[in-house]
């Protein structure tokens, strides 16, 4: 099963994808879990000498990127497999607002591609770029990203994730909890989404198994 990890900056998704790894869950931080995703980090992310990328530029990158993790890490595999952003990332960031072509998007997913459920991190505004500003006076790695410089950049940035990937969501049928963070602790963070994931797990093996004894019925039918 394959399950999403997406939010603004500052929601703890990289926090929460460490803590479902320590707890033994296959993880991947896309785009950095295959040697060509690795290779191309920095362009995706308009660092190091990167930082003017052309946006369909990086739209393509961020794509192939994520294509190849998709066809080397998750295809096919029987196990529950949690990743820290998808191509929910690129219909904010660069689909909706760099203006790329959601068009593109579409030619880009893996035509066996399966997203059992997407969690949804969210926050406070104001609490999300406060942790934001804060993480990129230590961490220089965000201090040099192109999305978090600008306060009304992240403002936009976190209305798209709240207001057009979950409509984009719900139009291609794709399900998605929430979990709002601004007052939770790390650990009632990662205690929900263990809940979410297993809870998920559950309801699918119940609809396998329901799904299963229709095609049985219907070939005894025939």
């Amino acid at each position: 099963m394959y399950f999403i990890i997406d939010g603004p900056s500052g929601v703890g998704k990289t926090t929460l994808i460490n803590s479902l790894k320590e707890e033994g869950y296959i993880t991947l931080s896309s785009p950095s879990s295959t040697n060509l995703s690795k290779l191309i980090r920095d362009p995706c992310r308009g660092v190091n000498g990167w930082e003017n990328i052309d946006p369909k530029v990086q739209f393509m990158l961020f794509s192939a990127a994520r294509l190849d993790e998709y066809i080397r890490i998750v295809h096919n595999n029987p196990k529950i497999i949690v990743a820290d952003r998808w191509w929910t990332s690129t219909y904010v960031y660069q689909c909706i607002f760099q203006g790329v072509s959601v068009d593109f998007l579409e030619h880009t997913k893996h035509p066996g591609e399966k997203i059992d459920l997407v969690i949804l991190l969210d926050g406070d505004d104001d609490v999300l770029i406060d942790r934001v500003n804060k993480e990129r006076e230590m961490n220089l790695s965000h201090k040099r990203c192109t999305f978090t410089k600008n306060e009304d950049t992240q403002r936009k940035i976190i209305s798209i994730y709240r207001n057009e990937l979950r409509k984009y969501l719900f139009e291609n049928n794709i399900k998605y909890e929430i979990i709002n963070t601004t007052s939770l602790s790390k650990e009632e963070v990662k205690e929900t989404a263990k809940y979410i994931i297993s809870h998920r797990f559950i309801i699918s093996r119940i609809e396998n198994q329901e799904e299963f004894k229709k095609e049985e019925e219907n070939e005894e039918q025939n």
